[in-house]
């Protein structure tokens, strides 16, 4: 991979993560507003984790030399828990996932870019569990009783 390469996959993951934070910090408050504080809270989790590897990706375009670009990329607000859990299963298992790993194994001559990446992808790996796991208590409980999980009562 060449310097530029490196430079604008780093960018391109900033960018997503910088967005998709966002908009999880927008559907918390939207998951809150509804009374599904349990669910909220996760939402806000997944915001403070993705603007945390978006300052990752930053710092490290910074320490290699490059420069940061800025950029958004438009997100769907969903005002559905089982919409969101549905659309993030498909974004990690249609190639999300999968890009991140093929963007790791490229990296073979920066080693730290490539731990970093790897990381990343063990935090999608563990979203992606989550989200697996509670589309099934879904489907065992039904979808009313899921809401009920999640309310804060």
């Amino acid at each position: 991979m060449t310097f530029d390469e490196k430079i604008k996959a780093l960018n391109d993951l900033a960018i997503a993560w910088y967005s998709t934070s966002q908009a999880d910090s927008i559907h918390e408050a939207v998951f809150h507003g509804q009374g599904y504080g349990k669910f909220a809270d996760h939402c806000k989790e997944e915001a403070e984790e993705e603007l945390e590897e978006a300052k990752k990706c930053t710092a490290r375009i910074i320490a290699l030399g490059g420069k940061p670009e800025y950029g958004f990329i438009p997100q769907e607000i969903h005002y559905d828990p089982k919409e969101l859990l549905c659309r993030w299963y498909k974004e990690f298992t249609e190639g999300g996932i999968e890009s991140m790993n093929k963007l790791a194994c490229s990296l073979e001559d920066d080693v730290v870019t490539r731990k970093m990446v790897e990381e990343f992808v063990e935090g999608e790996e563990e979203h992606c569990r989550w989200v697996a796991q509670h589309l099934g208590i879904i489907e065992k409980l039904g979808y009313d009783n899921y809401l009920l999980e999640m309310m804060d009562i």
